[in-house]
């Protein structure tokens, strides 16, 4: 067919191949075209993946934001040589998700020949936030006496914990489908385990009783005089929790008339009983002379207090999946039951934490530990306002006050028991966030001043790292700092 093209001068070769060059040169335009449009999307969809990601990764529900991480993102990233006027077609941005569609041009090559300059090119995507993969929280919150301080004009420090906390909880939990669950440890002077755990292997309570009182009588021959000078009146103060208060005291009566002489009676008093039973207060395990600072000894059993009224406040929530479960028990907190003001004891706090993050008794429902803490994630949360008040009594586990010659030694020695369960749970993999809330008091003296960048410093040791320790100065700050912890253990993830 060539010779006979190049043989023939009748010029019907020529024609032919004239008449088909323009469809043929069409066919083969439309073809790299094509190619250039299937490249270009694949890039816009990259681009769109990505910058959902980056958008949801901000964790800012605002749409002008998300727009701005957007357009900025877009700028930086698009390719000039694959598209045109690359921009943000929709956006919906929530707290749950992010759903961003772009849309550019593409300028067309060959097919410019048929008055097809631009092709259209669209590419969408869809990033959740929400946990990603089995993860295990215990939130370690400080209930002392001290949480009734205002936080602000209008909130006090207890008020600001449990909003704070509960949009913590409502936050992780907002997939229905992850596999996460919650823990809450309530801690003061000590930790209430619940009663129904009375019968458990891991306590050591002895049984209620109770004490009768007899009445007696006694003979009365004379009546006490009347009140002839009192003592002057005062303001006094007490130091409950580091929360100083004041009130009036002395007055009391110096002078007493002479007794004035009766015709003999008898006064008599009824019989009465005390009860004295368990109300969920557990101390700490001691070993010899020192507390056990692991949960390598589930054999060792936490003792257990009787008393004549409640002297713990709201009991622990082991680890669940039940959201409802854990928000009420948040905003059920307490920091004071009857007259009974509670301290502040943190070892026991950080340990009843690790148990709950640990799968073996005294609680297990937790799953075993991971040398890389990914299955499952296992985090502590702990929250303080204020520094220790009380150390660790090894002839009964009980946490008592300080001997006031010796206050600096015996609060240094609660702080290292701290340190040591931080450093346990590390151990473990375990991993820490911490928080001090309002630890600062403006108008703290100079010794309380110490023992608060004592606190903090305790607290930034047991964090993770920098990054994992919160000084929340006022209720929005320690809101943010939960909303932070949330986030952190959320993912962003593409689900289209």
């Amino acid at each position: 067919m060539i010779r006979a093209f190049f043989a023939d001068r009748r010029g019907a070769y020529a024609v032919i191949m004239g008449i088909l060059a323009i469809p043929l040169m069409l066919s083969v335009g439309l073809g790299v075209d094509y190619a250039r449009y299937l490249r270009a999307q694949a890039h816009l969809q990259s681009l769109a993946d990505a910058a959902s990601l980056a958008m949801a990764a901000s964790r800012s529900p605002d749409e002008a934001s998300l727009r701005k991480i957007g357009d900025d993102f877009i700028a930086a990233n698009s390719s000039d040589k694959d598209l045109d006027h690359v921009r943000v077609a929709s956006l919906t941005g929530t707290t749950e998700k992010v759903d961003l569609t772009l849309e550019a041009t593409l300028p067309t090559t060959f097919m410019a020949l048929a008055n097809i300059d631009t092709m259209n090119v669209h590419a969408n995507s869809l990033a959740i936030r929400a946990v990603s993969g089995s993860v295990e929280v215990s939130l370690v919150l400080d209930n002392t006496w001290s949480m009734s301080e205002m936080a602000d004009a209008s909130t006090t420090k207890i008020a600001a914990l449990k909003k704070a906390a509960s949009d913590l909880v409502n936050e992780v939990f907002k997939d229905n489908d992850a596999p996460i669950k919650v823990g809450l440890v309530p801690y003061a002077d000590y930790v209430n385990v619940g009663t129904q755990n009375r019968g458990a292997s891991w306590l050591n309570i002895p049984a209620d009783y109770s004490v009768t009182h007899k009445g007696s009588c006694q003979t009365i021959t004379s009546k006490q005089g009347a009140c002839l000078a009192y003592a002057p009146q005062k303001t006094c103060t007490s130091n409950t929790d580091g929360i100083i208060s004041t009130y009036q005291c002395g007055g009391g009566c110096t002078k007493y008339a002479a007794d004035v002489p009766v015709t003999p009676y008898q006064s008599c008093s009824n019989d009465y009983v005390t009860n004295y039973t368990w109300y969920g207060c557990v101390g700490s395990r001691a070993n010899g002379q020192d507390p056990i600072l692991s949960d390598e000894h589930p054999s060792r059993r936490y003792p257990g207090y009787l008393d004549t009224s409640q002297h713990c406040l709201n009991p622990i929530v082991p680890l669940t999946d039940n959201k409802n479960t854990l928000v009420s028990a948040i905003n059920n907190l307490i920091i004071n039951i009857g007259g009974y003001k509670p301290s502040t004891y943190i070892p026991a706090g950080i340990m009843w934490g690790i148990n709950e993050l640990s799968p073996s008794a005294p609680l297990t429902e937790a799953q075993a530990y991971d040398p890389d803490n990914v299955k499952p994630r296992k985090v502590m949360v702990l929250m303080t306002d204020g520094y220790n008040t009380l150390q660790f009594r090894a002839s009964d586990g009980r946490h008592v006050g300080f001997d006031a010659n010796k206050e600096a030694d015996e609060r240094a020695q609660s702080n290292a028991n701290a340190a040591a369960l931080c450093d346990y749970a590390k151990k473990r993999k375990i991993e820490i966030f911490s928080v001090a809330f309002i630890v600062s008091n403006p108008t703290a003296t100079a010794d309380d001043r110490a023992k608060e960048d004592e606190a903090r410093a305790l607290l930034q040791g047991c964090a993770a790292d920098a990054q994992h320790y919160y000084d929340a100065t006022n209720s929005e700050a320690l809101a943010q700092a939960f909303s932070g912890i949330a986030q952190s253990l959320t993912n962003v993830r593409l689900a289209r």
